[in-house]
């Protein structure tokens, strides 16, 4: 039947449903620890646990973008790609996905929203660039209204709960969107970097598990961009199959 899910759409679903569990339950635990007497071990910890999960978020969401988190079902595909965006920073799903789009269709060049030509690969030149594609007005306004909501249902104490919103939900946020440049767009795209002849993207040469570490297989990104339909858990697969 057309509306069955098919296995990559079921085991995506899968693996959505836990990035999502995961992110609101450690949203939870870290908004309850009392800061004062937990080991910054733990701290540390948990703030590289929730960034690790937001570029989760995000990564549904790129599927989302390509039609592969749930191909065959693009209501499906699309409202699962928007809660994923919201939850991430408030970001518009639509404006994420012409972006994307564009990058797909001329990348590396005056028409990738993703690529600044003129730093000569200064990576603080090219972070700034990048994020200014994703950021608007309506943006921050959903985001300080998210953070705002986390703020007044955690508590009267407003400098703990701060506390905690910079901790857990302002830093991991920046991290993620550090990884997702550095792994996904920086390294895989910038000049002068070795690659095959014909061949302008890059792939990094990681093990599959410090991949999934880095940016869930985001970094075999030449393999991403000839093959933009496969989802991000099968990239592993297809970069062996490449060196057959």
């Amino acid at each position: 039947m057309a509306n069955e899910f098919s296995p990559q759409a079921r085991k995506g679903l899968v693996l959505a449903g836990l990035i999502g569990s995961a992110w609101l339950l450690s949203l939870g635990l870290s908004y309850t620890l009392p800061l004062d007497q937990t080991p910054g071990l733990l701290i540390g910890s948990l703030i590289l646990l929730r960034a690790f999960l937001h570029t989760g978020l995000f990564i549904v969401a790129h599927d989302s973008m390509h039609a592969s988190l749930v191909p065959g079902h693009p209501g499906l595909n699309s409202w699962i790609g928007k809660v994923c965006l919201m939850m991430y920073a408030g970001l518009s799903y639509e404006r994420c996905s012409r972006n994307h789009i564009r990058h797909h269709l001329a990348p590396e060049t005056f028409q990738d929203p993703d690529y600044q030509c003129c730093t000569k690969n200064n990576i603080l030149d090219w972070y700034v660039h990048f994020m200014g594609n994703y950021l608007g007005g309506q943006q921050l306004l959903n985001l300080s209204f998210l953070w705002l909501t986390l703020v007044i249902l955690n508590g009267s104490d407003l400098p703990v709960q701060i506390m905690h919103l910079l901790l857990f939900s302002v830093l991991p946020l920046i991290i993620s969107s550090c990884q997702l440049f550095l792994v996904g767009t920086w390294l895989p795209h910038r000049r002068g970097a070795t690659t095959r002849p014909g061949v302008t993207t890059r792939s990094l040469a990681l093990h599959p598990a410090l991949s999934f570490a880095a940016c869930y297989h985001f970094g075999y990104h030449r393999e991403h961009h000839e093959s933009p339909s496969t989802p991000w858990f099968q990239l592993p697969q297809l970069r062996s199959e490449s060196f057959i």
